[in-house]
């Protein structure tokens, strides 16, 4: 029998530190009123809708780090966009803006078991006369800020929600 041959190897590592550059701190931020349709009684079974153009009540906030200013915003949602240069920026930190989106822009919503109503026109009670439902849309959104010599973007998603009402069922009879 041979005897075995065992080699050790020993590694050193030696720590190596390079001098990062800070990256920039901004802020930048979306809020959105929800807004809230009103729509008319189906008979069952049917549970895709057409919402109309919705129009968002939008707050955004601006808050480049140190030293650096914004140079533009842009946000998006389904294909409406607008954008806002550094002039516009220079007004404060916030911008306030009606953000429109038209019907066409909008897919069908699949809603089940709301704003049902029966042969006779009258509403089920167990079902619900207002809901709310989550990221209908998204707003897509982007900060540029800069100094005299770099430039940064931050991006930001927002889901938009939507309430839908039930109107009251008009009866046959009336």
């Amino acid at each position: 029998m041979r005897p075995a041959l065992i080699f050790g190897f020993v590694a050193t590592i030696a720590p190596l530190s390079f001098a990062a550059e800070a990256e920039p701190v901004h802020d930048f931020g979306i809020s959105a009123d929800v807004p809230i349709v009103t729509v008319a009684p189906r008979r069952a079974g049917r549970m895709a809708m057409s919402l109309p153009g919705l129009t968002y009540v939008m707050t955004l906030t601006v808050d480049c780090d140190t030293n650096w200013h914004p140079d533009s915003v842009s946000i998006s949602v389904a294909d409406s966009r607008t954008s806002f240069n550094a002039e516009q920026l220079q007004t404060g930190r916030e911008l306030k803006l009606e953000f429109r989106i038209p019907a066409i822009q909008i897919a069908p919503l699949r809603v089940e078991k709301f704003c049902v109503v029966s042969d006779l026109n009258t509403p089920d009670p167990s079902i619900q006369s207002r809901i709310t439902v989550p990221g209908v849309l998204s707003a897509q959104a982007s900060l540029r800020c800069a100094t005299d010599s770099e430039q940064s973007m931050l991006y930001v998603t927002k889901p938009l929600d939507v309430v839908l009402e039930c109107a009251a069922p008009t009866r046959a009879d009336d």
